[in-house]
């Protein structure tokens, strides 16, 4: 059984959640599916060596999954690059509910400290200026000149920032959805790249509203209740996400530059809208990072969420994601050469 699991997580990435979505579950649970089998390897060992060889072959045939969580050495460099940041910063919020212009102030410093050519924001407070003013933002940064934004809903959306100029912009706007993707063609180098900031379907899943979050155990009739609840909600962002990555895709498909797509895909490398927004695209993580990838730090445990992805014209070095408790998000960060 917890072979066939393992198998199901490998497959849920080509299955289209909005044909069938519960396969995507298993893709969800892969780094626990792999646990188990992990154990099976190890138990099986010790009692009889042979049996052990189910667990150990399936584990090798989803290698190319594992790398896209785990990386042992990052590829670096202390040469000139391009720095990219990408951040979820939760309207900021922080731990709390209501947008704190304290705290925008905060995460403003720490991009600073970082010195940026491009920022990708999601989830950021756009009603008003009160708590971000993009245009006092931009001053306060030494290299930032340009940016594009676009409200998602009422008051929260995306924002691209950067110091290449920009030449063209667009939104991105998904149907029946409080989620955005904008799109920024820049002049780098002579060349004209084009800059996808996604923030793909949310969950809109309270943590605090659901205490089998908390206390997961054999569930009682109250549980059964919320356990149903969760499952909807899962069901209906898989859903929407199959027809945003897909339409991520065409876009990335249709653009005459190469492309570097930064944002929230709020979902898993053993996902069908991972595996569909990438295409032949490279992980900036994958190719530069090092460590365990885990972009979200919120009571639902996603692992990495958040990526940087880049056409072969660029090179990552330098793939970062950086420990502050500013969001629930963790903001990543990479550097890149342009190949020649």
């Amino acid at each position: 059984m917890a072979a066939l699991a393992l198998v199901a997580s490998y497959l849920s990435q080509y299955i289209p959640p909005d044909r069938w979505w519960a396969p995507s579950l298993f893709g969800l649970g892969y780094p626990y599916l792999l646990a188990v089998n992990i154990l099976f390897v190890l138990t099986w060992l010790l009692i009889a060596p042979r049996r052990s060889l189910l667990s150990l072959v399936l584990i090798l045939a989803g290698w190319g999954i594992l790398t896209r969580y785990i990386q042992v050495s990052g590829k670096t460099t202390s040469q000139p690059t391009i720095r990219v940041v990408s951040y979820n910063v939760k309207n900021f919020t922080g731990k709390g509910n209501n947008p704190s212009r304290e705290l925008a102030e905060v995460i403003k410093g720490f991009l600073r400290e970082n010195e940026p050519d491009i920022i990708c924001l999601q989830e950021v407070k756009l009603r008003t200026n009160k708590v971000f003013n993009l245009e006092e933002t931009k001053q306060q940064f030494s290299r930032i000149n340009h940016y594009q934004y676009a409200r998602a809903g009422s008051t929260i959306g995306s924002v691209t920032m950067t110091s290449f100029p920009i030449v063209k912009m667009e939104e991105i706007r998904f149907e029946k959805s409080g989620n955005i993707a904008i799109c920024t063609d820049v002049i780098i180098r002579g060349d004209t790249f084009r800059i996808f900031n996604v923030h793909l379907q949310s969950y809109k899943i309270d943590p605090d509203r659901y205490s089998v979050i908390d206390n997961p155990g054999i569930p009682r009739k109250k549980d059964l209740r919320e356990y149903r609840e969760l499952a909807e909600k899962y069901r209906q962002a898989m859903i929407k996400r199959a027809a945003q990555a897909r339409m991520i895709r065409k876009k990335i498909r249709q653009s005459p530059y190469p492309v570097l797509v930064c944002g929230d895909f709020n979902d898993t490398p053993a996902s069908f809208a991972y595996r569909k927004t990438r295409g032949p695209l490279r992980d900036a993580f994958v190719g530069s990072g090092k460590g365990i990838g885990l972009t979200y730090v919120g009571k639902l445990p996603s692992f990495r969420i958040d990526y940087i992805l880049h056409s072969p014209k660029l090179e990552s070095f330098n793939f970062t994601i950086h420990q502050v408790p500013y969001s629930d998000h963790l903001p990543i960060s990479c550097e890149f050469n342009i190949r020649k």
